[in-house]
């Protein structure tokens, strides 16, 4: 009897201490640097908001943060080297509408699941992509485009970068919601795209707001529209919704970590990332890049998640679009 009652004790006692050993393992976190993983390579849009963004947290963290640029496959190398990482908050990974809702809509393979294989910490910031055109090409808004491409159906161009990406969804966004006929010039990047809108090679063109500011204010190119909402470099410039195409769509960055990164290290970046996105100097560092930044819950940001590839993936289906 006295020996069940000391294994009793000492099992009580084990049940006990490891909660309070896992809590006292995350109340010292972090006691090493931090790996924030990019998917695309330094210098680009991904990057620089990473960048921006691991100062800040590094000061809040009291440790540095280490930006990682993992380029290559359309961000699939980086999402994958992030879900295989141990879940100990001390790996990062900054997804974008590439890597967490286009890829999962237009890649049936796709090695790693972005709701179900991480923890989504915060909606860092949305912007938009924006269709240009030649200064000189007789269009002013979508519905001038709409207009030309109902009038020569498939005779109208438009060059992104690259099959699935961003852009290309836009036109097929546009093209599910008109029925119009455009003939999509996949390029390798945006900064190819804008060149020969510019240069009157091709005469519409997708890109990333980041890249096309310069452009547009220099007046080489012009933007026709906004996909999907306005953006807050080009207030003027309608969205999709304004100019006849009923799809409203939000196109963001999310900072994410391994699945079952511990709830309290979840909860204590959720609240450190909301107090730097407030931040007067990070708001108008974000406003140079096209982005405003929402308040969304992890589980929240998780949940609009899986219902933003659940959209997407229909339209690349509806397109038959393939990476």
């Amino acid at each position: 009897m006295r020996l069940l009652r000391r294994a009793f004790a000492l099992t009580l006692a084990l049940g006990l201490t490891t909660p309070a050993l896992a809590q006292t393992s995350d109340a010292k976190w972090p006691s090493k640097p931090i790996r924030l993983i990019v998917p695309f390579a330094a210098g680009g849009g991904t990057d620089l908001v990473a960048r921006a963004l691991a100062e800040k947290l590094g000061t809040a963290l009291g440790q540095t943060v280490i930006v990682d640029n993992k380029p290559g496959a359309s961000g699939v190398i980086a999402m994958e080297a992030a879900q295989k990482a141990p879940p100990d908050g001390y790996t990062l990974v900054l997804g974008s509408a590439s890597t967490v809702v286009v890829n999962p809509a237009v890649m049936p393979d796709l090695p790693y699941d972005p709701v179900k294989d991480f923890e989504h910490l915060a909606d860092i910031g949305s912007a938009t992509v924006v269709m240009v055109a030649s200064p000189d090409y007789p269009v002013k808004d979508l519905r001038d485009v709409i207009a030309l491409a109902k009038a020569k159906p498939g005779e109208v161009n438009y060059g992104t970068w690259g099959n699935g990406s961003t852009g290309h969804l836009c036109a097929e966004i546009i093209r599910v919601g008109t029925g119009i006929n455009m003939t999509h010039v996949p390029y390798k990047g945006a900064a190819p795209v804008l060149n020969d809108v510019a240069a009157g090679h091709i005469k519409l063109g997708f890109s990333d707001v980041q890249s096309a500011v310069p452009m547009v204010k220099s007046g080489k190119v012009k933007v026709v529209v906004s996909c999907t909402r306005r953006s807050i470099n080009f207030p003027d410039v309608p969205g999709f919704v304004e100019q006849g195409v009923d799809f409203d769509f939000v196109w963001r960055y999310d900072l994410m970590a391994p699945l079952n990164t511990p709830k309290p290290i979840v909860q204590r970046l959720h609240a450190e990332l909301m107090k730097i996105l407030a931040m007067p100097d990070i708001k108008e560092r974000w406003l140079e890049f096209g982005m405003t930044a929402s308040t969304i819950s992890p589980d929240d940001l998780k949940a609009q998640t899986a219902k933003d590839i659940a959209t997407l993936r229909k339209i690349a289906q509806a397109a038959n679009i393939k990476p």
